[in-house]
């Protein structure tokens, strides 16, 4: 049983572009299971025991994309990420960002982070999720759910 503390996964959405982004990291436990470990994904972090989600939200954004996140919406509460092996849960957060300077390599230097920003065509994000091309779990939520809502009211 692994204790990692909760982490929140926010899905940044530029409606003036239609763009959405995402980072691109390293990921240990892909390159272990032999897949190509640099992986495109939401921005993620842990949530910190003096934060909200919507806060570690924001600060996640800023860190490891360099973009402001506006209007946070807690899309889910928190889901777990293995319930056989961990306690960790995971909050979705969904929020508008700027892509008008998005771009580079990111992250908190003093955690070793370097994080490349993705920004993508909503259309292109919604397709790779459904193609199967994103298999990161928390990102494929938050794809179906930005799927499911984009024609509605939410965005």
């Amino acid at each position: 049983m692994m204790e990692r503390g909760n982490a929140v996964a926010v899905l940044g959405h530029d409606p003036g572009r239609d763009q959405v982004v995402l980072v691109n990291e390293f990921r240990p436990g892909v390159m272990v299971a032999g897949d190509y470990p640099y992986r495109d994904n939401l921005v993620a972090g842990s949530i910190e025991s003096d934060e909200t989600a919507l806060q570690a939200a924001v600060r996640e954004m800023q860190e490891e994309a360099g973009l402001v996140l506006s209007n946070p919406l807690l899309i889910h509460a928190g889901a777990y990420v293995s319930s056989g092996g961990t306690s960790e849960k995971i909050s979705i957060v969904y929020g508008t960002v700027d892509t008008g300077r998005a771009g580079g390599v990111h992250g908190n230097a003093t955690e070793n982070e370097d994080i490349l920003t993705i920004v993508l065509p909503a259309k292109v994000f919604i397709d790779r999720v459904r193609s199967g091309d994103i298999n990161d779990l928390k990102t494929l939520v938050a794809g179906y759910w930005f799927a499911e809502h984009q024609a509605g009211t939410v965005l």
